[in-house]
Order: C-alpha cells, then structure tokens, then sequence
C-alpha cells in the first residue's frame, strides 16, 4: 500500500521556504556550509517525521507530559547559564552548533500545556506559563514571549473559570510582552538570517513573492485545517508561527525555516509532526 499523503505534510510545507533560503544564500555568495546545514536538517528531520507518522504509538500519561515540560523548560533555563552574545541568553551551545532554544521547544510546550489542561492540571499550566514568560522576558527575546504568551492567553482562557484569575494572567503577560518591546537587545541582524527576504528581494520581484508565499503557508494548516481533536491546541500553534513571523518586521529575529538556523526548522518540524500524525488518526 502507498503510503497516504498526510505523511509527507512536513516535508510538503517545509521544502519551499529552506530552498528558497538557501537558493538566496548561495546567490548572495554565503559560504556553503551555513546553508547546506539547513537541507541537512530537512532532511533528517524529515526523515524522522515521516517514520513518527507513520507509527502507531499514541500518547502518553499525565506524567509524561508533566516530565516533558519540566525538562524543556529547564533548557530555557540553561540558556543563562552558556555564554551570552551582547548579554543577551538565548542559546545552548553543543560544540560548534548553538540551539536557539526557545524556536524549539515553545511550540512543543503550548501542545503539551494544552494536554496537561486538559487532565485538569490548571495550576501546572499557570505556573509553567509565568515563570517561560519571566525568563523570555528576561533572555530578553520579544518574540518568542509574544508567540508564545499570546496562545496561552487564548488556552488558559478557554480553562479558567475565574474572571479574577483570568484578568490576573491576562494583566501579567500583557506588561511582560510591552516590557519586552520596550528593552528589545541591541544584537546587529545578520543579513542571512534576519534579512534574508531582503536578500530574495534584491534578486527581483518574484523570488520575493514566491519566498513571501512559502513563509505564509507554514502557519495555514495549523489555523485552517485543525485536527479533529485538537482544534485549540493547533490554532494556538499556528498563532505562534504567525507572531515571530511578524515579528520579524519590527525588529532582528530570525525568519524562521528560511533563514540560517537549524534551530527554528527542528522547532517547526516537531508541531507539525504532531499535526500530521493527530489528522492521521482522526
């Protein structure tokens, strides 16, 4: 039997925007090993995703989720203790590789925080949401505290019943967020991470286009085509992929996928792994 499409989502969505990148790297003359690193990432992470999807093993306990949340928010944490760039913490350095933490494990941690609401873990959740806000806040990353921040005000509100709670969390991420904004890093941009569509610009107006298209699709199927099951939890991801997409407009973070950094295409292709495999068994 052939296998179904659903199954090549990842790599379907994920193709377009990291070989236009890489495609505006080569012709702007940036060495090979920065973006040959991205299509070895694709591919590897494609083949991962495509074997998870295709297996049968579903989802765990209460205390799974609760395991896996604390481990992937004590790497937030280790990224105050590896070195800082302009004082400013956001990485974990293996080698000669550095992870931008955040692009990987935020999208994760909005599914699994999602799983522990749904087991009636509020608490857990709140908690878990504050303190990644506090230290997004203080990396400091606006970003990924406003992708991240904002979904969890739409999930948490979902759950709470308490105005006063409600209000309370809503208050707190709201001032963590136009903090954030307000002492945004002084890091330089790199023109082929930061300002890559830059660089597809000045190759002529339809590699804009077509990258602009690419960049667009990544967050569509998470908004528009939520899993039967899963429709919060998915929009939530998407609105998370839309904001640091945005994001990006005002201010030097990464354009994720396509730009240099593995980082955001092993934080893309985990949510959307989720994704394909929750509408495989729906």
């Amino acid at each position: 039997m052939k296998p179904r499409l659903i199954n090549f989502i990842p790599l379907i969505i994920t193709i377009p925007p990291i070989f236009i990148g890489a495609i505006a790297m080569y012709h702007n003359k940036v060495p090979t090993l920065i973006w040959a690193q991205n299509i070895a990432c694709l591919v590897i992470a494609g083949l991962i995703s495509y074997f998870v999807i295709s297996s049968k093993s579903n989802m765990r306990t209460s205390r799974f989720y609760i395991i896996s949340t604390a481990i992937l928010l004590s790497f937030i944490i280790l990224t105050f203790i590896s070195p800082s760039m302009n004082w400013v913490h956001r990485w974990i350095s293996i080698g000669s590789i550095r992870f931008n933490v955040s692009m990987i494990v935020l999208p994760v941690i909005i599914v699994l925080l999602w799983e522990l609401l749904q087991m009636k873990a509020l608490w857990i959740a709140i908690i878990t949401t504050i303190v990644i806000a506090i230290l997004l806040a203080i990396q400091p990353d606006a970003s990924q505290l406003t992708g991240f921040a904002i979904p969890m005000m739409i999930m948490l509100y979902s759950k709470i019943n308490k105005k006063i709670l409600r209000s309370l969390m809503f208050g707190i991420l709201s001032l963590l967020i136009i903090l954030s904004w307000v002492h945004l890093d002084s890091l330089p941009p790199v023109a082929y991470v930061e300002r890559i569509v830059s660089l597809l610009a000045n190759m002529g107006l339809m590699w804009l286009i077509l990258g602009v298209i690419s960049l667009i699709i990544l967050p569509v199927p998470f908004i528009l085509f939520p899993p039967k099951n899963f429709k919060i939890p998915s929009i939530c991801v998407g609105l998370y992929f839309i904001i640091i997409l945005i994001s990006t407009l005002f201010g030097n973070f990464p354009v994720p996928l396509m730009g240099y950094g593995i980082s955001p295409i092993i934080g893309y292709f985990i949510p959307i792994t989720w994704y394909a495999k929750s509408k495989a068994n729906s």
